[in-house]
């Protein structure tokens, strides 16, 4: 109880001195309490009561108005989504990445498999479509479905999608460096189905449907 009082009075304090006139730089309470006193018509003594009750209600008021507006100050902002954790990250992840990806799976699926040069053609290039950059940007996009800023990559759904899509496109490039047009074939195949999959993780459309666009 001691401790509330202390805390109260520490309040009043605060708020007298909010209300409370400057005087050569200095706040002047006596000033405060003078300007709400009330003199008695028959003596001309100052009431006391009456202005100690008027500078009390004042000071409750004020320490409540300082209160409040602290308290709405302090109090943080939570952005819907998990900002630090998902929510604003997470768009601008696919803000960045969704379109890389979305030009690697429509070049990947216009491929014809069993022809090599084409297979090799998409393997060897850089550019935006080419395995290199879906490769990062799938990651990427992949990595940025988190619930939790401490959460390992690698345990999330999206992440384990993505490294199962990518374990079946690596037996494809050695299958085609081997020049084993069946094998090649097969693997793609077996992409395609991992694909999917992926990309219902990162919340894109299926394959056929990207393809199309």
């Amino acid at each position: 109880m001691k401790m509330k009082q202390i805390i109260v009075f520490i309040g009043c304090c605060h708020a007298a001195a909010a209300f409370a006139p400057f005087v050569g730089g200095r706040v002047n309470v006596q000033q405060t309490l003078d300007s709400h006193a009330c003199f008695s018509d028959a003596g001309g003594d100052v009431i006391t009561h009456t202005t100690r009750r008027v500078f009390v209600d004042d000071t409750i008021k004020g320490s409540l108005g300082i209160f409040i507006a602290s308290t709405v100050a302090s109090t943080p902002a939570y952005a819907s989504g998990g900002a630090t954790a998902g929510g604003a990250y997470l768009l601008s992840a696919k803000q960045r990445y969704n379109k890389r990806v979305i030009a690697g799976v429509k070049s990947l699926l216009s491929l014809d498999a069993r022809d090599l040069s084409q297979v090799e053609e998409f393997f060897s290039s850089h550019e935006e479509g080419g395995w290199e950059d879906l490769s990062a940007a799938g990651y990427l996009l992949a990595n940025a479905f988190r619930t939790s800023s401490t959460k390992a990559p690698d345990s999330l759904p999206s992440v384990k999608k993505w490294r199962a899509f990518a374990k079946e496109m690596e037996l494809v490039q050695r299958s085609l460096s081997k020049k084993d047009g069946e094998k090649t074939f097969a693997s793609y195949k077996n992409a395609e189905e991992k694909l999917d999959a992926y990309l219902e993780a990162v919340e894109l459309p299926p394959g056929m449907e990207l393809k199309q666009m």
